[in-house]
Parts: C-alpha cells; structure tokens; sequence
C-alpha cells in the first residue's frame, strides 16, 4: 500500500470518521480528480466494506470505473449525467450500491438520494445492498438514524440525509418522483422505464439541484431515452457514455475473482447463437433495430427446406415414420384457434433437428371450440403420425381437457405432457421461447418452403411464418415484467404449439414446475410388514392407522 493510500484511509477511519466538515471537504477536492477517486473508493472499500466471505471488498475494473465517473464531477462545472451500458451479471447494481455509500459517508447532512427502477423489486437491489454495507460495518452503522424497509423504504443518516427507492410504472404514473428534488439520482434499469413517464417525470425532477444523474441498464428498444442519452449527437455534450461488454466484465483485476469466465462466455454464445437479439442484448450491450421481436425475418425464413409436409386434408395418405415424432397443441380459446403441429426428431450435421411434418389450425368455421372434438382430433392425429409424445398447452382452457387427453394417450401408449406457460422461472414462456430461439438461431427447426407447396399447405406455412415474425417482447400493465406476446389484433397460436413441440422434441424441457410428465404405471406397493388374523395375513401394517380420540387433561380453572 502506496504511503497516498495509507493517509487516505488513515482520513477515513479512527476520530476522523466523525469528522464531518473536514470529510466533506476532503470528497468535494477528490471529486475534481478521477485518479484521487479511484485511490479514495479503493481506500474506503478496504477500510469499511467486506464481501459476501467477509473479506476486504475488492472491487473489478469495470466496477471502479463506474463509481468513478459516478461520484467525479465535470470540469467545466455542469451537472453530471451519465449513461452506462453494462452486461448482465457484471456486478453494476453492485457497484452504483457502493457509491452510494461514498456517496452519503461525506455527505451527511440534509441530501437526497433517489434510487428509481421499473419495478419494486429492482428498486429494492440497489437499497438492500447499500442497507447490507451500512449493517456490516459498525462504523457505517452508527451513523445512521433509521433504516426503514415499508411503507417508503429509506435509510436516514443522523445527519439528515436520506437514501429512497421508489419504481416508476405506469401502474403509478411516475407519482414517487413527481414533487421530490433529489440531489443524487440513480435510475437503474433505466431502458425498461417508458419513455413518456421517464420524460415526465424524472428529468424535471433533476433540474433545481443539480443532480448527479445516473441511468444504467442492458439495451432494449432505439425508440427509448437511453438510446438518445448514448448515441444522440444532441446529447454528446450532456452525458458522459460508458459501453461495457461481456469482455470487461470478465476481468477481474484486483478483485477475488470475476462473475463469469471467458469460456463460460463462448458457451453461452455458441448457446444463443452469435447474432441472436439475446446475445447481442445482453452481453454485447447492443442496441438493435428489431429488439422488440423475438424471432428476426431472415432467421425465420433460413428455416426453409424443399418438401411436403403433411395437413388435415393429407394426413390420410401420410406415411408413419420410424423417427420419433411429437404433437405440440396449443388450445384456442375466445378468437384464437387450436393449432396441431407435428414435429419429427432426425439426425442433422452437427445437431439433432425438429423438421414440421404437420400442420393443422382449428378455427371457428372448422370446428370452434368444441371440446370433444378437438380431443378426438388431436388423437387422430397423433395416433396416424405415430407420435411417441402429446405435449399440450394446459394453460387456461387447456386444463379442462388435460385429463381426457392424458386418458386417451394411456390407452394409446402415448407419453403425455401438459404445458403450462405461466408456471416458474424454468418453465416460463420467456424461458420456454429463448430456449426456441436459440434453436433457430442455430438451424435445428426446419419447415417445409412455402413456394413450393399446394395453395392449402401454402397458407398454413405462410400463417406459421408470419405470426412467427409478429411476436415480439413487450411490457405488462404494471411495466414489471418483460412478456412474449402478438401484436394487438394478431395471434401466436401456431407459435405457441410450435415452442412445446419442438422442446419436446428436441428433449430441451425444462426440469422445473411447469412441464410435468404423466406416469402411466402404477406405483408399486410399499413393502411394509403384515399383521397376521386367523385367516392369515391382512397385508395391513403393525401399527393402526385410525384416529385416535386423544383429550387433553387440563386442570379446571378454580375462580
């Protein structure tokens, strides 16, 4: 340790940590010189945060860089605004947690510090860990006043300043923000915000003192105000821009160790597929023209393959194969229809494949939502394809026929699976269709060439590809949560029967809640040892297994 770094941390620590003019004088000389703040972070860090093993918190390039150019101010004294681009995983909530701890140490008295987030829970990171660094050093701990986790979340310094979180949705209209002037604020998240709230309600908010402003996040749409804050020329002079990329967060520099490794990067990557909207999101920090749909035009149509492929009019004179075969049905409900399609397991060049052998949509005019039948459908289908699985959408509507499919696949020998799209983070739809992209990414789901196919089959693959290039990501109602779903006035129903049956068929289903396969065989019977009667044994075990008529024996109150 540099003799700088000794007198640095010996300012900080001992009587002088309750020296709050001389501190304060100290961080606003400091602020000036990010060499001196990069010094004075890496000596806070040392003298009063620990890590989750208790050691002296060590902090990666990445990380320093960004509480640097957090906590320095410009050099032409304008108000500081930043815009940070960082992967996921790369430890920037983390690292905006320890600024704001710097931050509120040497600024003691009557500040605001406003952490904002498109949800309660994203707000809540940045707050709880800042609450973890205050709690783990006694220090830091006897500082403050008051921490308070409901009802306005905040932590108040003794000396008045005081840290909130509060998520800014449309659920409630920006309304936290709205009245406050913080004099240091952090958006984290930021591209999740809509635009309308973001512009309505936090920049006014950071105009009268000035604030620091520090938005970061991985990117979504051009369309949104964290696109203009890094690449719109008219906010070149405004905002200092900060890109990282999976290739910074690996290095870890004076840090224990990074989030994630080189290698385990290339995997993910050979995963997702190079040019996938995931990939190039949310490691490669990149913004892309079409992020807002889940599949890209071209990706879709490379899927093409010249061949037949069998519908309800051919199946007839189809011939069953000896590769396994699997049924993804997504069930209509209301204006949707129930979509039929048949995917066959084939060995590829490098990969196992899923090839669409047949398709088939249920609709109002050819059979509404009548019950019976569509299951009667569905296992015609199955059984003249010789499907080996029956996956099945048993969301919703989907549930009140589960059990009759999953009858008839028992009778018929068929492994049956029910989906449900909304159940756990494994089994998701989110989950279920980055999983379905990264597949067509890589070239393992092919269809027949619609070019190429009679009028009727023709249309029904044009539909396939079509709703295929709607779909897209949006936000909920509350903006907390990112979803797959058609655009307003469309459907997704043959993409929905396509993301069971191609998990099913490529044996990608997730292990978690939400697929759950049926076991046909009975349990066997538990090997328990026997009670013997006068006419032998009773096959029952030792111990009776009726109530008994306990009572309790308590003592009469004496008045």
């Amino acid at each position: 340790m540099t003799v700088e770094m000794k007198n640095l941390q010996n300012a900080l620590t001992g009587r002088s940590a309750y020296d709050s003019k001389a501190l304060e004088s100290i961080f606003e000389k400091v602020r000036q010189d990010k060499g001196k703040m990069l010094k004075l972070v890496r000596a806070f860090c040392a003298a009063y945060l620990v890590d989750q093993k208790q050691q002296p918190l060590k902090l990666r390039p990445l990380q320093e860089k960004i509480i640097v150019e957090t906590l320095t101010e410009r050099s032409d004294g304008k108000q500081k605004k930043v815009a940070i681009l960082a992967p996921r995983g790369s430890g920037k909530s983390f690292a905006l947690s320890v600024a704001v701890v710097i931050y509120m140490f040497f600024k003691r008295f009557r500040d605001l510090i406003f952490i904002l987030a498109p949800s309660e829970d994203q707000a809540a990171l940045i707050f709880n860990y800042v609450y973890r660094h205050m709690a783990d050093s006694p220090v830091l701990d006897s500082l403050v006043e008051n921490y308070r986790f409901h009802n306005k979340p905040s932590i108040i310094m003794k000396g008045g300043t005081v840290m909130r979180r509060a998520p800014l949705a449309p659920s409630n209209q920006g309304q936290a923000i709205r009245g406050q002037h913080p004099t240091f604020c952090i958006v984290d998240e930021s591209p999740l915000i809509d635009d309308n709230l973001f512009i309505d309600n936090v920049e006014p908010a950071i105009v009268s003192n000035r604030a620091p402003f520090i938005n970061l996040g991985t990117p979504k749409s051009k369309d949104n105000h964290m696109w203009r804050y890094l690449y719109d020329d008219n906010y070149a002079d405004a905002f200092t821009r900060l890109h990282f990329t999976w290739r910074d967060a690996v290095k870890p520099g004076n840090a224990y160790s990074a989030p994630y490794t080189e290698e385990e990067m290339l995997e993910k990557m050979i995963e997702w597929g190079e040019d996938s909207i995931y990939w190039r999101t949310e490691y490669e920090c990149e913004f892309v023209e079409s992020v807002a749909n889940v599949f890209q035009p071209e990706k879709i149509k490379a899927c093409c393959d010249d061949y037949e492929v069998l519908t309800a009019e051919t199946l007839a004179y189809g011939e069953k194969s000896n590769l396994p075969i699997t049924v993804g049905v997504d069930i209509g409900k209301s204006v949707n229809s129930t979509v039929i399609s048949g995917w066959r397991l084939e060995k590829g060049k490098d990969n196992n494949i899923a090839r669409l052998i047949y398709i088939e949509e249920i609709n109002a005019r050819t059979g509404g939502h009548d019950i019976p039948y569509q299951r009667r459908r569905i296992m015609d289908v199955a059984q003249q394809l010789g499907a080996g699985r029956v996956v099945i959408d048993a969301t919703g509507i989907g549930g009140a026929i589960e059990q009759d499919i999953r009858m008839a696949c028992v009778n018929a020998s068929i492994h049956f699976i029910p989906f449900v799209f909304t159940g756990g983070p494994k089994g998701s739809k989110t989950q279920a269709y980055r999983d379905y992209q990264s597949f067509i990414q890589q070239g393992r789901v092919r269809i027949p060439n619609p070019d190429n196919l009679d009028k009727n089959a023709a249309k029904l693959i044009q539909k396939w590809m079509r709703e295929h290039i709607d779909l897209e990501y949006t936000m909920d109602v509350a903006n907390k949560t990112e979803k797959i779903s058609a655009p307003a006035g469309r459907h997704d129903d043959y993409c929905d029967s396509s993301v069971i049956g191609i998990h099913g068929t490529l044996g990608m289903l997730p292990s978690g809640g939400s697929f759950g396969g049926s076991s046909i065989s009975a349990s066997p019977p538990r090997n328990r040892p026997s009670r013997r009667t006068r006419q032998g044994y009773s096959g029952t075990g030792l111990f009776t297994t009726r109530r008994r008529g306990n009572k309790l024996n308590k003592p009469g109150l004496n008045v």
